[in-house]
C-alpha cells in the first residue's frame, strides 16, 4: 500500500486542512490516501493552473472491517471514475468551451485580408478539398484522415506536423500574435461539431496550447458566396480540372467526357461540370440540384436554383445511408412541383449514383441489383464503392422488412414499380 508519506515523497503536498493533494499522471489514477483522510485529486499538469482548482474532486473512502477481533479486513479505497479526456473538450470545459468559441463573420475576415492585417488562416478540411479551392493565404492542417486524427488525439503529433506544405509549416510557426481564424466547408454553429471533426480537433488543440482562435461563420461556402475574389480558384480553373473517381484510379475517357444522364423523366445524374454550367441546366430545365459533396459550391443559388447539400466523401468509411431519406425527400419535392432535378457529385460515378439507386428502391419494388442495372443502363460509368453497395443492400433489407417505408404511389414514369 502507498502511505501518505510516500505520496508526500512523490511531489504532492498538503493543504491547510491536512488533506493530501496529488497531481494525477497522464497514464492513469494511482492514489492511496491516508487512513481516515480524504484525497483531493487535481487534473494533470498539462492543464493551466487557473483551471486546476475549480476542477478538484473529493474522493470518499470505504472501510470494510470484519466482525469481532478474530481478523481485520484491509482498508479499501474506492476511486470514482474521472470523466475527462486530455484530448477532448471535457477537460477544457465541455460544452461551455464550444459555446464560448469566438466566431468571425465573412465580411470581417475579408476586411482584414483586403487591408493586409496580420491573420493566420487555417483550413481544417481534407487536403484534396483544400487543393480544389481555399481562401487566399490559408494554411491547410490535414487532420481529417484517421491516421493523422489519431496521432493528434494521442499527442503523438502537433498541429504544425499536420500542416500540408513546408511554406505552410513556416507560416504556422511564425504565427506570433496574429489572429488565428479557422474554417471548414460550411459550419455555422460550432456546437454541432463532432469530436472527430477536423475543425473541432484543431480548435481543441489550440485551446490546449493556450491559444485562442476565431471560427469563420459559414465556412468556405459562405465566404466564397460573398467574396469569391479572395479565393484561389474560379469556375474556369475547375472546368479544366480532370474528372476522376476514387473507385476508378485512372482518368478514363468515358468519365472525362460524360455529360448529365437522364435516369427518369425528371431526374438527371451528372458531375461537377454539369452543376457549374448554367446554360446546360437551363437547357434541361433543371431548377433543383442535389449536391452530394462537401466542397463543390452552390454555383447558382441566387439565380433561381434550389440546392440541397449532402456533405459526403467517396470513401470506405462514409455513412451515406444516413442521408438517404433526406435526399429522397428533396428529390420528391422537385417531382411534386413538376421540376427537374440534377443529382451530382464530382464525377457522377459513386456518391450521386448511390443516391439515385436508393431513390429507385424507395419508390419501386426493384431489387438492389435491378435498380443498379437500370441506372447503369442509363449511365454506363456509374460504380458505387463497395461501402456504398453494402449500404444499399442494408437499405433494401430495411424496406423489405418494413423498417423503412416504401412509397409506390404515384408510380414513377419510365420505370415499372414491380419486378
Amino acid at each position: 500500500m502507498t502511505t501518505g508519506d510516500e505520496i508526500e515523497n512523490r511531489g504532492s503536498k498538503r493543504d491547510s486542512t491536512g488533506s493530501v493533494l496529488m497531481i494525477l499522471p497522464a497514464s492513469g489514477i494511482i492514489v492511496m490516501p491516508e487512513l481516515g483522510g480524504d484525497v483531493d485529486v487535481l487534473r494533470p499538469s498539462s492543464v493551466t493552473p487557473s483551471e486546476l482548482l475549480p476542477c478538484r474532486r473529493r474522493l470518499g473512502l470505504s472501510l470494510d472491517l470484519g466482525k469481532g477481533n478474530e481478523f481485520h479486513m484491509p482498508k479499501r479505497c474506492k476511486v470514482d471514475p474521472m470523466n475527462f479526456s486530455l484530448n477532448g473538450l471535457t477537460s477544457l470545459g465541455g460544452s461551455n468551451f464550444l459555446c464560448s468559441a469566438r466566431t468571425m463573420q465573412p465580411q470581417e475576415l475579408a476586411s482584414k485580408l483586403q487591408k493586409s492585417k496580420p491573420v493566420l488562416l487555417v483550413d481544417c478540411r481534407p487536403f484534396v478539398s483544400y487543393n480544389i479551392n481555399h481562401i487566399q493565404g490559408a494554411v491547410n492542417v490535414n487532420c481529417s484522415d484517421r491516421f493523422n486524427r489519431k496521432r493528434l488525439q494521442q499527442g503523438k503529433a502537433s498541429l504544425v506536423d499536420l500542416v500540408s506544405t513546408k511554406e505552410g509549416k513556416d507560416l504556422f510557426k511564425r504565427r506570433g500574435s496574429k489572429d488565428i481564424v479557422l474554417y471548414d466547408d460550411h459550419t455555422k454553429d460550432v456546437r454541432t461539431l463532432t469530436p472527430d471533426n477536423g475543425l473541432h480537433l484543431v480548435l481543441t488543440s489550440l485551446k490546449r496550447e493556450g491559444k485562442e482562435a476565431f471560427v469563420l461563420r459559414g465556412g468556405l461556402e459562405e465566404f466564397r458566396n460573398q467574396h469569391g475574389d479572395l479565393c484561389n480558384s474560379d469556375i474556369k480553373t475547375q472546368e479544366c480540372r480532370p474528372l476522376y473517381s476514387p473507385t476508378t484510379p485512372i482518368i478514363e475517357p468515358q468519365i472525362e467526357n460524360a455529360v448529365a444522364s437522364q435516369i427518369l423523366p425528371f431526374l438527371y445524374l451528372g458531375n461537377e461540370r454539369d452543376a457549374m454550367n448554367l446554360q446546360r441546366l437551363k437547357e434541361l430545365d433543371i431548377t433543383y440540384v442535389l449536391n452530394t459533396t462537401s466542397h463543390i459550391p452552390k454555383y447558382f443559388e441566387n439565380q433561381g436554383i434550389t440546392y440541397k447539400r449532402i456533405p459526403a466523401s467517396d470513401s470506405g468509411c462514409q455513412n451515406l445511408k444516413q442521408y438517404f431519406e433526406e435526399a429522397i425527400s428533396f428529390i420528391d419535392e422537385a417531382r411534386q412541383k413538376g421540376a427537374n432535378v440534377l443529382i451530382h457529385c464530382h464525377a457522377g460515378v459513386s456518391r450521386s449514383a448511390t443516391i439515385t439507386i436508393a431513390y429507385l428502391l424507395k419508390h419501386t419494388k426493384m431489387s438492389m441489383m435491378d435498380a443498379y442495372r437500370f441506372v447503369k443502363g442509363k449511365r454506363v460509368i456509374i460504380s458505387p464503392n463497395f461501402n456504398f453497395m453494402g449500404q444499399l443492400m442494408e437499405y433494401e433489407q430495411a424496406l423489405n422488412n418494413g423498417i423503412s417505408e416504401r412509397t409506390l404511389q404515384p408510380k414513377l414514369l419510365g420505370i415499372e414499380s414491380a419486378v
